[in-house]
């Protein structure tokens, strides 16, 4: 790959990255994150040159400051952008002066790409006087798609597979109700699985979507379920990936379910509670078992002490839901996939509900688990596109 190439191929994921980061850093106080490069002496002014260009074309507000050393030590929140910052300068080899000089041409290119594959957002009312952000990929003539991701996370997290699923269908995802608008949410806002059931329904009713196919992941999987069961003439399949699923007194759950649920318990209590809690999360070590790549998403909801407890009543409505009522009452055609490794949702839920559901059909990967999903791996996305083939075997 020669020169141009290469730092073509670093300004579309610097814009990339930016961009996945603007969601957490719209959300911090701090003005300021620190890039530790090293060599930053050698390497003079080329790398905050390249860096800084991607940063404004993302709408970053905050500046960076790329050096060998950083001056203060970051929380959780401003360290998980500055590692993901970080990595876009691991190659030394490409920033020089000759790169830095190119480089603001092709930083707008590589915008200018990213503004034209970005998802389109769509404000959509719900039936309780909010406002959420649905977003759209692909030609609402197409089959549609409906993605509903864990609860709380920006949409950033879901872009691949809209991405992915764009060229063959019209897929629709949409934000948790009341976490992302600039204003905090209302105290008493209604944060049920119901509520969040008729969000997914609202978004199809301002698209003017009659039906779709429900592609829940993790949480996701539950209001999927729930939808599917209230409402099945509105749904004509659906997918469950590594559900996180409630059935009652003894169900399978990992350590991982167990200690999120407690500490869903802990923040929706009161707000309180859920501040003095937050303060923890501001500690290093609670990046400590995210990847590195989604860290800045995945934390995004306890970014503040309000959003914090408002994610743990949504979140907390989600993990305690006992789906084992309505399994067998839902015909719709069903992928439910799981993996035989997934330490975070226990593969024994999905088991149960490819085994309770009507016309289910079970995937075991070997490997893999809620976030994993996200990376749309090549098999992944032939398992999900050939689903859908199947269920719309006309569709040219």
């Amino acid at each position: 790959m020669g020169r141009l190439e290469r730092l073509e191929a670093w300004a579309a994921t610097a814009v990339e990255v930016c961009g996945e980061v603007k969601p957490l850093a719209d959300r911090l106080p701090q003005d300021r994150f620190e890039v530790v490069v090293e060599d930053h002496e050698r390497l003079g002014a080329a790398p905050q040159r390249m860096l800084d260009g991607a940063a404004r074309a993302a709408g970053l507000r905050q500046t960076i400051r790329v050096c060998s050393a950083p001056r203060r030590p970051s929380s959780s929140f401003g360290l998980s952008i500055e590692r993901r910052l970080s990595a876009l300068l691991r190659d030394p080899g490409l920033f020089d002066e000759e790169s830095a000089d190119a480089g603001a041409a092709v930083i707008e290119r590589a915008a200018a790409r990213a503004r034209d594959r970005a998802p389109r957002r769509v404000p959509v009312a719900t039936h309780d006087g909010l406002t959420l952000d649905a977003f759209t990929a692909g030609d609402r003539a197409r089959p549609a798609v409906m993605l509903i991701p864990p609860c709380g996370m920006p949409v950033e997290l879901s872009r691949r597979w809209l991405h992915a699923l764009g060229d063959e269908h019209f897929v629709i995802t949409w934000q948790t109700r009341g976490l992302f608008s600039p204003a905090d949410p209302e105290p008493g806002m209604a944060c049920d699985v119901a509520a969040q059931v008729g969000d997914l329904l609202a978004v199809m009713d301002a698209l003017g979507v009659p039906s779709c196919h429900l592609m829940g992941l993790c949480g996701g999987a539950v209001i999927a379920l729930e939808a599917a069961h209230r409402h099945p003439g509105r749904f004509g399949s659906m997918s469950l990936w590594h559900g996180d699923y409630d059935f009652g007194p003894g169900t399978p759950k990992t350590d991982h379910q167990r200690d999120v649920q407690a500490l869903m318990e802990i923040g929706a209590d009161s707000p309180e509670k859920a501040a003095s809690y937050q303060k923890l999360m501001h500690r290093p070590a609670a990046l400590a078992t995210i990847p590195e790549r989604v860290a800045p998403l995945v934390i995004y909801p306890y970014a503040t002490p309000t959003l914090f407890h408002h994610y743990a009543r949504l979140n907390l409505a989600i993990m305690s839901f006992d789906s084992a009522d309505p399994l067998g009452r839902i015909p719709h055609s069903t992928l439910v996939v799981t993996s035989r490794t997934d330490t975070t949702a226990h593969p024994a839920g999905s088991h149960r509900v490819a085994r309770e559901l009507a016309r289910a059909r079970l995937v075991e990967e070997p490997s893999g688990d809620h976030l994993s999903v996200f990376d749309t791996s090549a098999r992944l996305t032939r398992l999900a596109a050939g689903f859908l083939a199947a269920q719309h075997p006309t569709h040219a």
